[in-house]
């Protein structure tokens, strides 16, 4: 019999990695999309392959105990720049509580690395807070905190294929990096062994670079040059909202402590490297 699991976010980044990791898994799987509109091209693609697109809303508790209703297991991840920081709270809490009123069998939450290390970052506490909320439910429950995805780079694009990667990290400090085509792949195996996973809390990362080394990946990939620029905190405060100014300052200090090595061997997952990332999305000479 397939487990019928609810992936949260399926037309986003980390719900259709989930949605393409669970699709290719061995392990049978029934996959249901959550969206808010079951009408859109991207939620029409989904059922195209075989997902069972339902509609709710993560402020609407109804809506998604329908949704929930008939699955045995639930992706769940939210966005606080999209809800805020109250806003991301509730909508975790209305995800854990209606899984939790339904009984199902498995619920994966997706919190962030170094969630439970900080108390300045603003989109890291709230999914802690949602975390901890979680715990005090009778929910079986895995918790994953993947790090930095590489998909942030795309919004930089423009300006690496110009020459320049600027970020605020300073000279020798490691960014640890994920693919979320790997990270749906880890998913999918967190859902196919839950006995081995419930109750855990497992920080996922796939490759680790300073701004040098990741410049250098950029200038392999791209076939010319990309220059590492450190931009200072100060500068930084100019052009971003001071709460990711605040997360280059806890990457400064030690940032995420995934164990890249030990995943690879739990999960029998080679990760992508950054360079293979960028290959996989058309960012090749």
């Amino acid at each position: 019999m397939s487990t019928r699991v609810l992936v949260v976010g399926a037309t986003g980044n980390q719900g259709g990695a989930v949605v393409d990791g669970l699709l290719a898994a061995d392990d049978d799987f029934s996959v249901y999309g959550l969206t808010r509109d079951a009408t859109s091209e991207k939620a029409r693609a989904l059922a195209d392959r075989g997902v069972t697109v339902v509609e709710g809303d993560l402020n609407d508790t109804e809506s998604l105990r329908n949704a929930v209703a008939d699955v045995d297991a639930v992706f769940a991840v939210t966005n606080y720049f999209i809800a805020g920081f109250e806003g991301e709270i509730e909508q975790g809490t209305n995800l854990a509580e209606v899984a939790a009123e339904s009984d199902v069998d498995h619920f994966v939450y997706s919190s962030v690395g170094g969630a439970d290390r900080t108390d300045e970052i603003e989109h890291f506490i709230s999914k802690y807070r949602v975390e901890q909320r979680i715990a005090d439910m009778e929910l079986p429950t895995t918790v994953l905190r993947p790090v930095y995805f590489t998909y942030n780079f795309e919004g930089m694009r423009d300006d690496i294929r110009s020459g320049t990667l600027a970020m605020p990290l300073n000279e020798g400090v490691s960014l640890q990096l994920l693919d979320v085509a790997d990270y749906g792949d880890v998913v999918a195996r967190v859902f196919a062994s839950p006995d081995e996973y419930v109750g855990e809390t497992i920080e996922v990362g796939g490759d680790e670079q300073t701004l040098e080394e990741m410049a250098g990946t950029f200038t392999d990939v791209l076939g010319s040059d990309v220059e590492p620029v450190h931009v200072p905190l100060e500068d930084a405060r100019e052009r971003q909202p001071e709460d990711l100014v605040k997360m280059y300052e806890w990457f400064n200090s030690g940032g995420y402590t995934a164990d890249i090595d030990g995943l690879e061997s739990k999960f029998e997952i080679q990760f992508n490297s950054l360079a293979t990332y960028l290959r996989n999305h058309g960012w090749g000479s």
